[in-house]
């Protein structure tokens, strides 16, 4: 899958469902996008993590988080650590960055 389309797919979607595995190294979560097509859902996974920061200005409770944003910082090619560097931005001032090898969406790797 390209790069590009990971940009695409998720901004404006919602993450109804994560996961941080420390035990497998993983992030883990399920974006749900509703656009004129109807709902879709993706499986998105950031593999072999090296880096994970959770940035948060909210104080309140979050009944949905809505993904406003998520870009690539860096590809593997152009980063020293030869590793995605990638930022999650949401909504209400909330954001988490990313420093992995691998990205999967739906069990296809983003290349």
């Amino acid at each position: 899958m390209d790069r590009t389309a990971l940009k695409q797919m998720l901004d404006g979607g919602y993450i109804e469902e994560y996961a941080f595995d420390m035990k497998a190294n993983t992030f883990r979560m399920r974006v749900d996008v509703l656009d004129n097509d109807g709902l879709s859902s993706y499986d998105v996974r950031f593999e072999a993590l090296s880096h994970f920061l959770f940035d948060s200005e909210s104080r309140g409770i979050k009944e949905r988080l809505e993904l406003t944003e998520i870009w690539v910082k860096e590809t593997p090619e152009a980063s020293d650590s030869e590793e995605w560097t990638v930022i999650i931005s949401m909504w209400d001032m909330t954001h988490v960055t990313i420093r992995c090898t691998s990205i999967v969406v739906d069990d296809h790797p983003i290349r």
